[in-house]
């Protein structure tokens, strides 16, 4: 890591006020070009909670940036595709207050309005931040320029880094359940259609068998019945 770097942490709390009932995530960046994911939120429908943290490798020129910002996107995870619930700008400037002779020394937590894909105000979402002066426990970001709590835990949560050029919408967990006409479950169904009929041709072979065996007997019995007597 760059001597000159920081290490903006970010902290995606929760939100407020989604309208639906929905199982939703967020999506976080500085840089476009890396993503980074929470996890999804299954139990608190219009209310998530994440309480997810991201490290970010920044400057110093973009912490004092006036126009630097943190962007966030709410997605509703969805079967076929995630939808776009709404999104946040989170100006650096207006939200932490550090300069290289006074630097921040606690987090800092904010409340923000979210913004609806049409350009409506409907709900609020709450975030934590801090900044590292030091580098310490940190040595991931000499090789990437942002990662989650997550990764540096070792936990497989999907959707690690992102590139600018993937569908945001595709970014998500397995879903729960495989529609009935995706071909994950036209696949399963046909594997087990196959299963069946093989238990069938099986039994059938063996009922045929038995019935070979019966009819041998039968007439075995048959000849010995109409063979004359000594």
């Amino acid at each position: 890591m760059e001597s000159s770097a920081q290490v903006l942490e970010i902290h995606l709390i929760s939100a407020q006020g989604l309208k639906r009932r929905t199982k939703n995530y967020a999506i976080v960046w500085v840089d476009p070009s890396t993503k980074l994911r929470t996890r999804i939120d299954r139990t608190g429908g219009e209310n998530p909670t994440w309480n997810d943290k991201f490290l970010f490798k920044v400057s110093p020129n973009f912490l004092s940036g006036e126009t630097s910002a943190v962007s966030v996107a709410i997605y509703a995870a969805g079967i076929i595709r995630d939808k776009l619930i709404g999104t946040v700008r989170i100006l650096i400037s207006t939200f932490l207050h550090t300069s290289p002779s006074s630097p921040m020394t606690s987090p800092a937590f904010a409340t923000f309005l979210i913004r609806s894909p049409s350009g409506e105000f409907f709900g609020t979402l709450n975030v934590g931040a801090t900044v590292h002066n030091a580098f310490t426990g940190f040595q991931a970001l000499n090789k990437a320029s942002a990662i989650g709590y997550h990764e540096l835990a070792g936990d497989n949560l999907a959707g690690k880094h992102r590139s600018a050029n993937k569908s945001k919408a595709t970014v998500r967990d397995v879903p729960e359940s495989i529609p009935s006409d995706s071909p994950a479950h036209q696949s399963e169904t046909s594997d087990s259609l196959m299963d069946q009929s093989i238990t069938d041709v099986s039994l059938k072979q063996k009922v045929r068998k038995k019935k070979k065996k019966f009819w041998i007997n039968l007439r075995q019995l048959h000849a010995i019945c109409l063979s004359p007597q000594i």
